[in-house]
């Protein structure tokens, strides 16, 4: 581990209180990119995915958990939107995990480039696949009230080309997600660098 505290128990309170600011920095962030400008992106997952590379994968799922708790508390609503929840953990653990098993610090910077690449496809195929998966369970809700969302458009222009609904919600995602991945993937690759500069510095003056 990065951090070189005397109490386990006193990092783990660090890593409780970074997975609280990551939920409320990436709802922050999603909130201005997607819903105030309505941009065609969903840029939340930027800080929790960060917090995986950081503290491990587990402590990113707490990310997403309390990104969702705090839109719950704020909106004091618990909708079925609720459910892309598992899209949030899955970014977690996948960016986590990958980071761990194939991420080393001997990677050169062209090496570290190609498999942030790598890394940005493949969560670009895990957030459209979760989340054509929970699309398409939730348009089967009589009760699901969709918001408008960065699918819609191609949503209206591509449903008469696939017979199938779960495919078409899982087609529609691909386009946003391909842009919004590599966002997610290399901002929060960069703000983990800076975090554990940032931690290195601080354990040095120690």
């Amino acid at each position: 581990m990065i951090f070189q505290f005397n109490s386990k128990n006193w990092e783990r309170v660090i890593f409780f209180i970074l997975s609280i600011l990551c939920g409320l920095l990436d709802y922050l962030i999603c909130d201005f990119v997607a819903w105030v400008n309505h941009l065609p992106l969903f840029c939340d997952t930027i800080f929790i995915m960060a917090l995986s590379f950081l503290a491990g994968p587990w402590w990113g799922v707490l990310a997403g958990f309390f990104y969702h708790l705090i839109d719950f508390a704020l909106n004091r609503t618990l909708e079925l939107g609720h459910l892309f929840i598992l899209c949030h953990f899955l970014a977690a653990l996948t960016a986590g995990y990958y980071k761990k098993w194939f991420v080393t610090q001997t990677d050169s910077n062209a090496r570290l480039f190609i498999k942030l690449v790598i890394l940005s496809i493949v969560m670009c195929l895990v957030m459209s696949v979760s989340g054509g998966i929970i699309g398409y369970v939730l348009s089967n809700i009589e009760a699901y009230k969709a918001a408008s969302s960065q699918t819609d458009f191609l949503t209206f222009l591509w449903q008469n080309k696939f017979e199938s609904k779960l495919v078409l919600q899982i087609a529609v995602r691909i386009p946003v997600n391909i842009a919004d991945r590599f966002i997610c993937v290399f901002a929060a690759w960069g703000v983990y660098w800076l975090g554990r500069k940032s931690i290195r510095h601080f354990d040095q003056t120690q």
